[in-house]
């Protein structure tokens, strides 16, 4: 397979730890430079993008994922136990969604990241492929991705702290955890630990600020990053936790109240045809944070995974999930319908942005 990405893209970076884990090879080209066959095969100019062998398109890491591991015979990165599988599946959404937020904040608000990150992306994508001077390129970068993907999603300095804090909550979490297990939910990875080394690789533990905060406050989820990035298939006997422990109730609250409580307030939004809406997240007020169509989809997808438990399994998630933020998962309440992927074909479908254009819309 071809990968479009960048070397510090979030989400290329969780999918090459996939493709790394299961020995998956692959060739790899920057995104800049490849936008028109991208649009023409895929629909979207994202990272990452891949087109296999086979002349297939493929978009969105998490049911890329899916799909790269219904192709494979070895133990799947799904969690056998269904409610457990629930749990992964939630955990990968938080990070993908909710973890997206601090990572871009950090990343541009802080004059070394900022730095670093222009520079990168400046190297790896602009350079050589756009007549840009160096200067202005890099002022360019970073005023686009602050505006857009910090001050664009709702981070002020009445939010800042708030920001600034769900990424030492996920480090005081995940580091009870680790303390305990080498992965998230046992002995070996799942795809909560690959949703969660989206963020964890390629900003927090690479950017300056978040890095520094995360070897000095979480030494074992650094050494967990490390881990991940250096995967090897085990052959031994998978062994996951049998019952919810509190370093995992913990984290999963955090999810709820955070990740969940996002996504109810999005699907308001969105049924209501706003571009834009307040939010309340933990008693901090987020004001005109840009709706998505794709975070209803993956609200859609949670309770879709949620109604094929049975009633034993939604009793033992409840018991764990009691925050009341959770009721979103099976709750009465019907949802304006995103109307994606309508066909089930993802990853082969044709493709939308988080946010409409690729940008928080003005």
């Amino acid at each position: 397979m071809h990968i479009y990405g960048s070397k510090i893209s979030y989400y290329t970076g969780k999918l090459e730890s996939y493709l790394r884990y299961r020995d998956i090879q692959y060739d790899f080209s920057p995104t800049v430079g490849s936008e028109k066959k991208l649009l023409a095969g895929a629909g979207t100019v994202q990272m990452p993008v891949v087109q296999l062998d086979d002349g297939r398109w493929m978009t969105d890491s998490t049911p890329m994922i899916a799909w790269l591991e219904s192709e494979q015979n070895a133990p799947s990165v799904y969690p056998l136990d269904p409610a457990l599988r629930f749990i992964a599946l939630l955990i990968e959404d938080y990070a993908d969604e909710w973890l997206w937020r601090p990572a871009m904040h950090y990343r541009w608000s802080y004059r070394p990241d900022r730095r670093y990150a222009s520079e990168s992306l400046y190297n790896e994508l602009i350079a050589g492929n756009k007549p840009i001077p160096r200067f202005i390129a890099l002022r360019l970068l970073s005023h686009r991705q602050f505006n857009y993907f910090v001050r664009g999603d709702g981070v002020t300095p009445e939010t800042r702290a708030h920001v600034d804090g769900t990424y030492l909550t996920a480090l005081a979490r995940l580091q009870a955890i680790f303390e305990g297990r080498p992965f998230v939910l046992g002995n070996s990875p799942t795809i909560a630990d690959f949703g969660l080394v989206g963020p964890m690789l390629r900003h927090f533990s690479q950017d300056p600020t978040p890095a520094e905060l995360m070897r000095t406050h979480a030494p074992a989820v650094y050494e967990w990053v490390a881990r991940m990035w250096n995967l090897q298939v085990v052959h031994d006997e998978s062994q996951l936790i049998e019952d919810i422990d509190d370093a995992l109730v913990n984290l999963l609250t955090e999810i709820c109240e955070t990740h969940l409580s996002q996504l109810r307030q999005n699907a308001n939004a969105y049924r209501d045809n706003l571009t834009r809406y307040d939010q309340d997240i933990q008693g901090c007020h987020y004001a005109q944070v840009p709706t998505s169509r794709y975070r209803v989809w993956c609200l859609e997808e949670l309770r879709r995974a949620w109604r094929q438990l049975d009633h034993i399994q939604h009793q033992n998630l409840r018991s764990a999930l009691t925050s009341p933020d959770a009721t979103i998962l099976w709750e009465d309440v019907p949802l304006s319908p995103s109307n994606y992927d309508m066909e089930r074909e993802a990853p082969f479908n044709r493709a939308i942005n988080v946010f409409g254009t690729g940008v928080p819309p003005r």
